[in-house]
């Protein structure tokens, strides 16, 4: 059995994706950079769960609030980071009812996407690996153009509470100073 942490290794993930491990049992490979694919053995959605648990983010919330700003209700991107925002594709036929047959790929990880045999696509990462999904690149593309528009979101949001921080921040150390001035005058 395969741990592996999280908290240590999101900068590393290229992408999840869902496999049939050696006994056929549904398992997700992480996929780090350098090539290093540890098998977990839990669904890709788990594994999924418990990456989000590192950021402390509710998958469903940001399914609709990202949803809702690229106009689309399912397969949407996931900005759990912005170093860390998550691509669903399709990369497996499942053989099953609930075995899933969605991978997430990080989106700043892409180098880019070429057309597969049988209208596939084949994902180049940065570290040279390649992942062949079931979607057309066309669809790949348009998925990577949407993650973008999030990351652009992600980030800017990132930027407003860091600035609100720096104010409170200010703010306290004012008060703080004031605080020190009317003691010594006692």
């Amino acid at each position: 059995m395969t741990i592996l942490n999280f908290e240590q290794e999101w900068q590393n993930i290229n992408c999840l994706v869902p496999v049939y491990d050696h006994l056929g049992a549904n398992s997700t490979e992480v996929w780090l950079e350098g090539g290093n694919k540890p098998l977990i053995p839990h669904k890709t959605k788990t594994v999924l769960k418990n990456l989000a648990k590192v950021f402390a983010v509710d998958i469903a919330q940001l399914k609709r609030k990202y949803g809702v700003l690229i106009g689309k209700k399912v397969s949407t991107p996931l900005a759990f980071h912005p170093q860390l925002i998550l691509i669903p594709v399709k990369c497996r036929e499942p053989l099953a009812k609930d075995e899933g047959a969605v991978g997430y790929i990080v989106h700043n990880k892409i180098k880019g996407v070429s057309p597969g045999e049988n209208k596939r696509s084949v994902i180049i990462f940065g570290d040279g690996s390649i992942l062949e999904c079931l979607q057309g690149v066309t669809s790949v593309n348009l998925a990577i153009a949407q993650a973008e528009i999030i990351a652009r979101e992600c980030r800017k949001n990132l930027q407003t509470a860091v600035q609100e921080k720096e104010e409170l921040y200010r703010i306290i150390s004012a008060l703080m100073v004031a605080l020190e001035k009317r003691k010594a005058g006692y």
